[in-house]
């Protein structure tokens, strides 16, 4: 929950959320992803944008999860994720909308 800068009250959730994501990572090569939120106190009507949480996101799949207070880290699993690869030769697409 949010206090009101203005009143105290709590806020509990805001009127919108968006995204900013770092252009750059941190010295252990994480990205870091900020929630922004607008928030608009029920009692006293005062509007306000603040940090609800960030996220960080490392090369090797490991995240911490952040808000004001709270840091959580939890670790990629150790098996690597392999998907499978498909090779398309765009002649042969183009060949066949012809």
């Amino acid at each position: 929950m949010v206090k009101c800068p203005q009143c105290d009250t709590e806020v509990k959730q805001p009127e919108k959320t968006w995204q900013l994501i770092s252009p750059l990572p941190d010295a252990e090569g994480r990205v870091t992803i900020t929630v922004m939120g607008t928030f608009k106190c029920p009692n006293c009507g005062y509007r306000w944008r603040t940090k609800v949480s960030t996220l960080k996101v490392g090369p090797s799949g490991e995240v911490e999860i952040g808000s004001k207070r709270k840091r959580k880290r939890r670790k990629a699993s150790e098996e690597k994720v392999e998907g499978k690869v498909i090779e398309v030769d765009i002649s042969d697409i183009l060949e066949e909308e012809l």
